[in-house]
């Protein structure tokens, strides 16, 4: 086990940089690595962290994220294994900011890296959900977004088997029986009843179907009106 030195950026040229020391120790795969091992020092410049948590996800079997950054192959370019390099490629990071990569199975190098809002890193997570429609892929958030539908609603419909133009369709859409389409346990323990909560029959002439797709009793509907009505007058 070797321990090497580097200088982190010093206040002036007549200040010492402080000490930071690389462990230096081969790992289960091909070739020896170093990976940074926190030394304390006064005034860390405020983007190290970042800097030595990317480089940990990507080279320390032991990180809890390796599993999603060097185990699936996620690297760090050998440029910015110069901390000084890493600064000078992305800058200051804006207030509420934080490191993405831009193509998320790409590597971490200048070219694949920003400063990213929470709201755009989730868009660009490998977790982000997508739909098979007719043999096409398409995000579900970009279908939800372009329907005004929620993006389970879409995935939902998509797992169904319905068209493309009956997935980003923004009006609920209703099976013949006049039961909204999805909760297919629940549809069908209410087409199996033959009376409302009140005891009245489903008669074609005693059933009409809500706005929102669902079979109710028209007695009990005509009564809860007239509740109303005398209700406002009174």
């Amino acid at each position: 086990m070797v321990f090497d030195t580097a200088s982190e950026p010093a206040g002036s040229e007549n200040t010492p940089a402080p000490f930071l020391g690389i462990l230096r120790s081969p790992l289960p795969f091909s070739g020896s690595v170093c990976y940074p091992v926190k030394m304390p020092f006064k005034n860390p410049h405020p983007l190290y962290q970042t800097w030595a948590d990317m480089r940990g996800r990507c080279r320390n079997p032991n990180n809890v994220g390796w599993a999603d950054y060097g185990g699936r192959g996620i690297s760090v370019c050998e440029r910015w294994d110069s901390f000084h390099a890493f600064i000078e490629d992305m800058g200051e990071r804006p207030a509420g900011f934080s490191l993405d990569r831009i193509d998320v199975n790409g590597n971490y190098e200048p070219s694949n890296c920003r400063w990213a809002s929470r709201t755009t890193q989730n868009l660009n997570r490998r977790a982000a959900k997508f739909v098979d429609i007719g043999g096409v892929q398409y995000r579900a958030y970009d279908l939800a977004k372009l329907s005004g539908l929620k993006a389970d609603t879409v995935i939902e419909r998509a797992a169904k088997g319905l068209t493309y133009e009956q997935v980003i369709d923004p009006i609920r859409r209703k099976s013949i029986d006049g039961l909204a389409i999805g909760g297919l346990a629940n549809g069908a323990r209410q087409r199996a009843r033959t009376h409302c909560k009140r005891g009245h029959e489903f008669t074609p002439e005693n059933t009409y179907v809500s706005k929102q797709g669902f079979r109710q009793c028209r007695e009990c509907h005509n009564a809860k009106m007239r509740r109303r009505s005398l209700a406002a007058r009174s």
